[in-house]
């Protein structure tokens, strides 16, 4: 292959993963925005960690006293 043929292949292939790249970043940010506003209406969704969603242990009283 022509040193000039792959140097424009190599240049499509950037302008496409760019474009890819790009493409999916607008889109975190519609979805960030999304939710923002929901948040704004007061729709807050609580986050809630997984030792959360189990339930805790309960706790060991203490029985010498």
């Amino acid at each position: 292959m022509r040193p000039e043929a792959r140097a424009a292949a190599r240049q499509a292939a950037l302008k496409e993963s760019k474009e890819k790249k790009a493409a999916a970043q607008s889109a975190k940010k519609a979805e960030k925005a999304k939710t923002a506003a929901a948040a704004a209406k007061g729709q807050t969704q609580r986050i809630q960690s997984k030792q959360g969603a189990k339930g805790s242990a309960p706790k060991v009283q203490a029985k010498s006293r």
